[in-house]
Formats: structure tokens, C-alpha cells, sequence
């Protein structure tokens, strides 16, 4: 019977047709896999199979075997917080203001110390001193490169100096004790806004608060 023979030959017609569609070369074993682009592979390699409805997705470059998800956005470097800022050492103008404050004190620890009230010329002189000495605090004070956050407290204690240094002069030019004494007591009242002041300025600089003096 030729029936079956005619249907063979068909089929192989078939196939080869297919095959010569897709555009592969059937291999000398006369078996090619299908690939998803459709050329020639390996016949080591194992054949993808992808179920209806289920997409396989690529792996990501380089990493094999792990999906990448899809519209997935770039990981943003973690944030690291600044470093905290180290406190302003004010320890060099601490020593200057120091060295100022206490000719100012020594000064007027000489004068409370070496005041006759019998002998006016000696008490001038010492007026004279005392005036001198509170004239290079408060320039030197005016000196010092003091951040703008003290300027106030700075400002302060040279008016109070200031005010005290002026007495000092006038009472160098008296001519009698009684001119001398209301400008002693002048010199005694000023003594709390100067220690006021003074401790003003000595907060700011980390030092510790001066205190009245006998």
C-alpha cells in the first residue's frame, strides 16, 4: 500500500519546511532546540521552557540567576551625619584677659592698702598710679581679638573701667582732702558694677567668677 509511504514523505516535507521557516539547520543527530531567538544552541544546553502567562524574567548582568524587579529605582547612599563641632578654645585670651584684670586689682589693692588720708601728695601719687594702670586695662582690653558674641560684655566692663579711670585723674589733680574724699567713695560705689562686669566677661571665657574684694 502506498498511503502510508506518501503521508511519511509528506511529513518529512512538513518539518523540513518548518524548520527551513524559522531559519535553523537541522543538526546530523536531526535534532535542533528551539531557543527564545530562535538560532541554533548548544546541544548542551538546557532548553528554557516558559509556561503561559508567566514571563521568565532576565537575571541581572553579572549575577546569575538573580531577577531584577522591573521599574525597581536606584539605592541612594546612606546619609552620614556631619561631625559635631568642637567647642572654641578660649584658653590663650582667657590668660590675657587675666594678666590685665589682675594689674587692675593690684592697683587698686595699692592704693586701698597705701593711702595715708594725712599725707595728700603721696595719696596723688598713688591716684596718678592707679589711673595708669587702669588705662593700659582698658586699652589693652580693647586689644584683645574677642569674638563679636562678647562684645557686649566687653563693652561693659571698659565703660565701668573707663569711669573708674577718670576718677583716678581727678583725684590725682586735688588740692585738698576734702576735694579727695567724695572721689574715694566714688571709687568704692563703682566697685560692684566692676566685679558685675568682670564676671561677665570671665563666664564667657570659661573662667572662674572673681570675687568681691575686702
Amino acid at each position: 500500500m502506498r498511503a502510508p509511504r506518501i503521508a511519511a514523505t509528506a511529513a518529512g516535507v512538513t518539518l523540513a519546511g518548518l524548520l527551513a521557516a524559522c531559519g535553523s539547520n537541522a543538526s546530523a543527530t536531526g535534532y535542533t532546540p528551539i531557543t527564545s531567538s530562535g538560532g541554533a544552541a548548544s546541544t548542551t544546553a538546557d532548553p528554557v521552557l516558559q509556561m503561559p502567562g508567566n514571563p521568565v524574567q532576565a537575571p541581572a548582568q553579572g549575577v546569575p540567576g538573580q531577577a531584577v524587579p522591573a521599574g525597581s529605582a536606584p539605592v541612594a547612599a546612606p546619609r552620614v551625619a556631619p561631625a559635631a563641632q568642637a567647642p572654641t578654645d578660649y584658653s590663650a585670651l582667657a590668660r590675657q584677659f587675666v594678666t590685665l584684670r589682675n594689674q587692675g586689682t593690684q592697683a587698686l589693692a595699692t592704693v586701698k592698702g597705701q593711702a595715708s588720708s594725712s599725707d595728700l601728695n603721696a595719696d596723688k601719687q598713688l591716684m596718678t598710679f592707679a589711673a595708669n594702670v587702669y588705662a593700659s586695662y582698658v586699652q589693652g582690653l580693647r586689644a584683645l581679638p574677642l569674638p563679636a558674641a562678647m562684645k557686649n560684655d566687653v563693652t561693659g566692663l571698659v565703660t565701668v573701667l573707663s569711669s573708674e579711670q577718670g576718677t583716678f585723674v581727678q583725684a590725682s589733680q586735688v588740692t585738698t582732702f576734702d576735694q579727695l574724699n567724695p572721689l574715694l567713695q566714688t571709687l568704692v560705689n563703682d566697685q560692684d558694677d566692676q566685679l558685675s562686669a568682670t564676671n561677665a566677661l570671665e563666664k564667657d571665657l570659661g573662667l572662674p567668677m572673681s570675687t568681691p574684694h575686702a
